[in-house]
């Protein structure tokens, strides 16, 4: 089980000279999974750009084993940190095998094809979320929870020891979040692969997340287990909601109960 430092150290970033987030220090867990929460806007997906090497920050620097980000040949990058956006591009007409053999780019030389290795690799990663049959079907007539699958399973071809993912259960009914969910983490359990995910789900946040990092008008609130740091001021603190914190029933981890305008509490 490989252990890599990722950490963000001061780290200011933003779009068109407007700063996004502001200032912020944490350090990455290594082998476990951790969530980036807070409200729309806040500045999560443009912190995991920024540890994606997506953006570029106006100051402080994104650290890995020890070395700033920056100084990270393209390639060599790829091989450490794999990314799946919020919102990937299909291209038109691709198989599911040939979309995940993309994921094997880092390690090809030019005018090289795969090799057994490669093809080894984009195997194991569709056994690994359960598409191998959908190996030669078209992605575009894939239902959306079969389409995040295959997009997982390119991140995973790259065999990255860290992996970001920004909001991987976006426009998924409930049962297709959880199989994902279910999925990383046995992933995780497994590989010792450090996930750090963007989720708006807060109960899902709560119950997969090792650990959590909340965000709110681009600074770091808190951080910490689930069971540290979600509590009923926080919310009202990152989301303006009033709530209370019970026990999850299932998991034994803090459930958020939003209290609205003609639900109050008794």
């Amino acid at each position: 089980m490989n252990e890599h430092l990722l950490a963000a150290e001061g780290i200011v970033a933003g779009y068109d000279k407007k700063v996004i987030i502001d200032g912020i220090d944490l350090v990455i867990p290594s082998n476990k999974i951790s969530v980036i929460i807070g409200a729309n806007g806040c500045g999560k997906s443009t912190l995991l750009k920024t540890f994606a090497r997506l953006i570029k920050p106006t100051s402080g620097d994104i650290v890995l084993d020890g070395k700033q980000i920056s100084s990270y040949p393209s390639k060599s990058l790829a091989q450490k940190l794999g990314l799946l956006p919020q919102s990937p591009v299909v291209p038109e007409g691709i198989t599911v095998f040939d979309l995940i053999c993309r994921g094997r780019f880092p390690y090809r030389t030019m005018m090289k094809g795969m090799n057994k290795a490669d093809f080894e690799a984009v195997e194991e990663a569709m056994e690994i979320m359960g598409i191998t049959e959908l190996a030669n079907r078209s992605v575009d007539e894939l239902s959306g929870g079969q389409r995040q699958r295959v997009w997982i399973a390119l991140a995973l071809a790259q065999q990255t020891d860290i992996l970001l993912l920004d909001e991987p259960t976006t426009f998924l009914d409930i049962a297709y979040q959880v199989e994902i969910l279910d999925l990383l983490t046995k992933l995780n359990q497994e590989r010792g692969t450090t996930i750090v995910m963007v989720l708006h789900d807060i109960n899902l946040s709560a119950r997969y997340a090792d650990y959590l990092f909340a965000v709110a008008k681009g600074e770091l609130i808190v951080q910490g287990t689930p069971q540290e740091i979600i509590s009923s001021e926080l919310m009202k603190e990152v989301f303006s909601l009033d709530c209370q914190v019970i026990e999850d029933p299932v998991a034994g981890s803090p459930l958020i109960v939003p209290i609205g305008k003609y639900h109050q509490a008794t």
